[in-house]
């Protein structure tokens, strides 16, 4: 009896044993799974905040050159360490990019005043990328080209930020903003001669050595009274290489797809794009006539005459009354017409209808310095979508059927953007 008793003590004792193994196991193999997740999570964590690591460390030291295929040889070993800035810290010195923060826009995205932890001002470009498919690959192309080239001319690039998908730059503050607020009349400031006068050679002299005396031969595609920057003694910067393209010295042009303002195009771009130097001459000519004149080179708001500025100060040449077309404040100030009528010629002989024509900007540097006399009388230039004296519209075919291609059309052309 005891016997059989005590093995029905000990049998449900067993059988409790045996059942609950199977759970125990499941249980287990449920933690195993689970540590085995939460240690992938944590690798994964931690590999991405270590790649995010590496890469500004890379950046910092030096920006990286993508799209090498057009430049490689040429860049090797040309480029000068920049900071690379945290997003957070140019969030922060901006106000959150605040609006009144902004100093202008330029063509792929507004620009914001700035202050650094350490009291510095600087400008912020923030590249806006939904406005543009090729966003990146101009701010990739600003930051190749200012790295790679220094003048006194030439706005200075202090660093960047490349963090998703925003990708900003960071100028120098300019502290007198972008010459077209003062010529446009957005600010009430007058500016002398001297000062006008200062103004049109830093241009060309940072042009000059973007086109003559830098290691790489550029061309800017977008001189205009907006890219122009002024420093507290209003000397000039040339700003926003968005655009600026390179070739070599060999080739006489570049066959490309048409990029830059309307107003300050030379002809033979606007119509055929066939890209030189000289199309950075043009645009020249026509800022010169904005900087002396005081006004956009386009203004609808004026009699049909006046609207187009180049077209309008070639007729006034052409009836010996140019000085009609200077600031009246000019003549108030005292002004020496003789000095004036002088940079006026030199920027028609830079307006002139063939790229041939046009000095190169080491010959206009000297004429503005007289080291070299004003040479030739002006070619009439070409004007584009102007009416003709029959009040005809003239077409862009038209225009380009009259104004020939001077360069061979076997000319070598460089990749197209």
């Amino acid at each position: 009896m005891r016997h059989l008793m005590g093995e029905q003590l000990v049998s449900p004792s067993s059988s409790k044993v045996e059942g609950s193994s199977p759970s125990l196991g499941i249980l287990a193999l449920i933690f195993l799974i689970g540590g085995l997740l939460l240690l992938t999570i944590c690798l994964v964590i931690l590999a991405f905040t270590f790649w995010k690591h590496i890469k500004q460390l890379v950046m910092k030291k030096t920006v990286k050159l993508e799209n090498a295929a057009q430049a490689s040889d040429i860049f090797s070993g040309n480029l000068r360490t920049i900071c690379y800035f945290n997003y957070r810290t140019l969030k922060r010195a901006t106000g959150n990019f605040n609006p009144e923060n902004q100093l202008g826009s330029g063509g792929f995205g507004p620009v914001f005043k700035g202050v650094l932890g350490d009291r510095r001002m600087i400008a912020v470009k923030k590249l806006a990328l939904e406005k543009s498919q090729q966003g990146e690959t101009e701010f990739l192309a600003e930051v190749r080209m200012i790295t790679s080239i220094q003048h006194k001319s030439l706005v200075r690039l202090l660093g960047c930020c490349s963090d998703g998908t925003e990708r900003l730059l960071v100028y120098e503050y300019m502290t007198n903003g972008s010459l077209d607020a003062i010529i446009y009349g957005r600010r009430d400031q007058f500016l002398n001669w001297k000062i006008r006068f200062q103004i049109i050679l830093g241009v060309a002299r940072g042009l000059q050595y973007l086109h003559e005396d830098s290691h790489l031969r550029i061309v800017h595609r977008d001189i205009k009274a907006s890219n122009i920057l002024l420093n507290e003694k209003f000397q000039p910067k040339i700003g926003d290489f968005g655009l600026a393209r390179f070739f070599p010295e060999d080739q006489a042009y570049l066959s490309t797809t048409f990029a830059g303002t309307l107003g300050y195009t030379a002809p033979e771009y606007a119509i055929r794009g066939e890209l030189s130097v000289k199309a950075d001459i043009y645009s020249f000519g026509v800022l010169v006539l904005e900087i002396i004149s005081c006004r956009k080179n386009t203004d609808l708001t004026l009699p049909t005459e006046m609207q187009y500025l180049p077209e309008y100060a070639w007729k006034l040449y052409e009836r010996s009354k140019t000085v009609d077309i200077v600031d009246p404040r000019l003549w108030a100030d005292g002004t020496m017409e003789k000095d004036v009528l002088q940079v006026i010629n030199l920027a028609l002989l830079c307006l002139q209808q063939y790229p041939s024509l046009r000095p190169p900007m080491s010959e206009i540097v000297a004429m503005l310095m007289s080291k070299a006399q004003m040479v030739g009388t002006p070619v009439r230039p070409t004007f584009l979508g102007r009416k003709g004296q029959n009040d005809e519209d003239v077409s862009w075919e038209a225009i380009s059927e009259i104004f020939p291609s001077p360069l061979a059309i076997d000319s070598p052309s460089f990749p197209q953007t």
